[in-house]
């Protein structure tokens, strides 16, 4: 890479990277969450602890906005201000919000006096952050810019995820189920493992009676799928369910000992405003063929 160069890593707050079990110097562009008329900036004015005691004791659904241009800037600026020509921002997977897509396009139009990227990482939460922490790995070791990206989506495609849906509602309420299939599954007592898709949406992998049967299979997949790999991580995610999570990582330890290692993560609010409490997954993220350790 030019040496006149610097590269500054930003990234939505939905990344997990203000929960992140490892040191960074990403800059971090946050979202706000609506409870009814109550606003809240995610990681400001609420943290996960008191978002998801908030969700179990209300019966408003959240809603959400995307980071807000001047989000955008001051998280540029402040980049700017360390030295950087370059900045490289992960929004959350553009299956999920649209608006990262234009993003490089209206930072561009601003005319910052920086080089803007954007890289979608197809996925949310801590997988997101991984990203973006590769990416600050990479740049610190003198990579270029498309070698960056081509990595990062490497390691998006050796990530899978399986979560477990408590509670229907928020997933009806936000177009990722039909109201219909939404009643019935609750009626039925029936769990959907959903994961992200190659396009970053999240899909129904399969359907399951009740939630233990349910977190079984999301074990079973990861276990199969990690047969043989030996530079894997496991990744445990939760939503206000913290002590169920652990007991998870403890059964997987059991099942799956190989592993580099086994860390819990609790969904960010931005994300889980959309999917509710009480949410439970079980996913790797495999580090073989990245050309730098993570």
């Amino acid at each position: 890479m030019d040496q006149s160069r610097k590269i500054g890593i930003t990234a939505d707050c939905s990344s997990n990277l203000e929960y992140a079990p490892f040191q960074h110097n990403i800059k971090i562009t946050r979202t706000c969450i609506y409870f009814g008329k109550e606003e809240f900036i995610d990681g400001i004015d609420i943290t996960a602890d008191d978002f998801y005691k908030k969700l179990q004791n209300t019966s408003d659904i959240p809603t959400t906005s995307a980071p807000t241009m001047n989000e955008i800037v001051k998280a540029i600026e402040e980049c700017k201000k360390e030295g950087c020509t370059d900045v490289i921002h992960f929004p959350i997977s553009f299956g999920l919000s649209t608006y990262g897509q234009s993003l490089k396009q209206r930072v561009d139009a601003l005319d910052l006096g920086v080089n803007y990227y954007v890289i979608n990482p197809n996925t949310a939460c801590l997988m997101q952050g991984y990203q973006a922490k590769y990416a600050e790995i990479l740049v610190s070791k003198g990579y270029d810019i498309p070698t960056i990206e081509a990595e990062c989506h490497k390691l998006d495609k050796q990530t899978k995820i399986y979560f477990v849906v408590d509670d229907l509602k928020y997933l009806v309420k936000n177009g990722r189920l039909s109201s219909v299939k939404g009643y019935l599954g609750s009626f039925m007592k029936i769990k959907p493992i959903i994961t992200f898709s190659e396009d970053g949406k999240l899909v129904t992998h399969e359907q399951v009676r009740t939630q233990r049967k349910a977190i079984e299979r999301c074990i079973e997949h990861v276990q199969e799928e990690t047969k043989g790999k030996k530079e894997f991580i496991i990744l445990i995610a939760h939503t206000g369910c913290y002590d169920q999570a652990v007991l998870i990582q403890d059964y997987v330890k059991k099942l799956i000992p190989n592993a580099l290692r086994y860390e819990i993560f609790t969904i960010p609010p931005t994300v889980g405003a959309h999917v509710g409490s009480g949410i439970l997954g079980v996913g790797y993220m495999d580090f073989a063929n990245l050309i730098e350790k993570l």
